[in-house]
This record gives structure tokens, C-alpha cells and sequence, in this order.
């Protein structure tokens, strides 16, 4: 991997989870079970840990954690709050998600350590069902897409990247750069 040290995943975990280590033979089963649990275990841990974070870790030291951020931080960022979104649950139908809520208030905890009085917290979030399928055939038949529909279908792992890239090829070569259609 890239020489991280161990942290919430250690580095055979990070290795198994992206599939360069595999466990095979006799004790495989028994070795698959224990690398979940044993990742679960240290997720939980590791998300109980932010609340001794924020309440007790130096602001000087928060601070340094964050005064580098690069691209892969920024990632991590993005990608923990998606996987802890996710997790607790986007969506509830016809009332406000458990993800919403927790956001929500996340954002008062925030303000609050920094003096502030969050009156309110407008959040909203509306979601659709979308086949990658159905989407891709729509893009092959000339139809426009919106640009969270296209990042749906890059993030995809339903359509390959080649067939992604094949069909946008094609639906930009039928535009004219300058906004007009093409006559082929």
C-alpha cells in the first residue's frame, strides 16, 4: 500500500479490504470472520475516539492534523463523512433522516465550541433511484444528463469507465464547442 502506519485499519486490513491480500486454505473462513470483527471492533472504537477528540485534543494540535490538507485529506474527509452518512442511514422517507439529524447537530456542537449560537440548520436532501443502466442508455441516446447524474455513473461500479468514456466521447463529438449542434 502506500507505507501508512496503522491507525483505524492496519495495513493488512487494507490490504485485504482492496483485495491484494486474499485468505485461502484450511483456516480461510475462520480468518475472514476474524478480520471483520476485528475491523468493526476498531471502527467503533475509532468513531467513539471523535468525541474525546473534539472535547479534549489541543486546539494547536487540531489545528497541525489539518494545516497540510492535501487532496487525500480532503478525500478522507469526504469519504468518512460519506461512509458515516451512509452508515446511520441518508434517507427516511416523508421525515428527517437519522443522517440529516446527526448532521445537524454536528453543525451546533461545531459552532457552539467556537462561540457561536447556530439558530437553525437548514438541510435538505432529495434523493431518486437511478439504474447506472438506465442512465447510460439515456446518455447513449443523446439525452442530457444533469452533473449529479453524470457523477452517479462515474462513481458507478456498475458500468466500466471504458463504456463511460466511449459514450461521452460520442455525445461530445455530436456538440459543437461553441454550444450549437453538430451536423454529422
Amino acid at each position: 500500500m502506500d507505507g501508512r502506519r496503522n491507525a483505524m485499519l492496519t495495513t493488512e486490513d487494507r490490504r485485504w479490504l482492496t483485495g491484494e491480500k486474499r485468505y485461502e486454505g484450511e483456516h480461510a473462513k475462520q480468518q475472514r470472520y476474524q478480520r471483520r470483527r476485528d475491523i468493526r471492533e476498531r471502527v467503533r472504537t475509532s468513531i467513539r475516539d471523535f468525541s474525546i477528540l473534539f472535547e479534549h485534543l489541543e486546539e494547536a494540535e487540531r489545528r497541525r492534523v489539518f494545516e497540510e490538507a492535501d487532496g487525500e485529506l480532503d478525500g478522507g474527509v469526504r469519504d468518512g463523512l460519506a461512509f458515516l452518512l451512509y452508515s446511520v442511514g441518508i434517507t427516511n422517507p416523508g421525515e428527517r433522516s437519522r443522517a440529516e439529524g446527526l448532521l445537524a447537530e454536528a453543525i451546533v456542537r461545531a459552532g457552539a465550541r467556537d462561540g457561536l449560537f447556530v439558530e437553525e440548520v437548514d438541510l435538505s436532501v432529495s434523493v431518486s433511484e437511478h439504474e447506472p443502466s438506465a442512465l447510460l442508455e439515456a446518455l447513449r441516446a443523446g439525452e442530457t444528463l444533469s452533473v449529479p447524474e453524470l457523477q452517479f455513473l462515474i462513481e458507478s461500479e456498475a458500468v466500466e469507465a471504458e463504456t463511460l468514456q466511449a459514450c461521452l466521447r460520442s455525445a461530445l463529438a455530436d456538440t459543437d464547442p461553441m454550444g450549437g449542434e453538430e451536423t454529422r
